[in-house]
């Protein structure tokens, strides 16, 4: 490229980003690492996954949003040898997984290039155990996998994190949240079910978006 065109390109780009329009939008994606206490984690073992959260501020407020998440946790797989008279042995897998949708407000305090942020929020936390062949897809085709148990319930939790800002465009964002889901954990002793609140930490790593737009 010659000298003219590297001046143009760069005229471009910088008029491209003098023109872009902040919006009150926000968006993540973070690891997740989740860490289940008491009860629950008698029933489970830790699980990792990925999650996303997008965020609102009225006005392009710097202390206040109104923020939505949405996470996916795998609790591990266990692996059973099985025999079957048509098929001989085979191979079952049995995987504990979660969704997790959750709302609420979050507050922000700006500390130079790092904000530190707090946020109660409640929502929908859905369990399901799948139990799935891979042998059966591998050789016939067949879609061997089933949804084994489910259980969705309410839940609520209190986050906190960092935000922070090294000029690249994305800010890093680091979170911990203390969750608690209304009767998630079922134990069964002497044919009599109890059900008790499940409780665990969340920890993620990832980044945060602030969008803009051009105009």
């Amino acid at each position: 490229m010659t000298r003219m065109g590297w001046v143009t390109a760069i005229f471009i780009f910088g008029a491209s980003q003098a023109f872009a329009e902040e919006t009150p939008w926000a968006a993540g994606a973070h690891f997740v690492l989740s860490l289940p206490q008491s009860d629950f984690a008698n029933l489970s073992k830790d699980g990792e996954g990925l999650g996303g959260k997008v965020l609102y501020r009225p006005n392009l407020s710097r202390h206040f949003a109104l923020r939505a998440d949405l996470a996916y946790i795998s609790y591990g797989e266990k692996r059973k040898s099985m025999t079957d008279v048509s098929y001989g042995y085979y191979l079952m897998q049995i995987r504990n997984e979660s969704f997790q949708m959750t709302l609420g407000p979050q507050l922000s305090l700006p500390l130079g290039p790092i904000t530190a942020y707090g946020a109660p929020m409640g929502g929908l936390y859905v369990y399901r155990t799948v139990v799935s062949i891979p042998a059966l897809y591998y050789y016939y085709g067949w879609p061997a996998a089933e949804t084994t148990s489910s259980l969705t319930r309410w839940g609520w939790n209190v986050n906190g994190g960092l935000l922070i800002d090294v000029g690249i465009g994305p800010v890093f964002d680091l979170q911990f949240k203390y969750q608690k889901i209304a009767k998630a954990v079922q134990s069964k002793i002497e044919d009599v079910t109890t059900e008790s609140d499940a409780t665990d930490f969340y920890l993620g790593v990832g980044v945060l978006f602030y969008l803009k737009k051009k105009y």
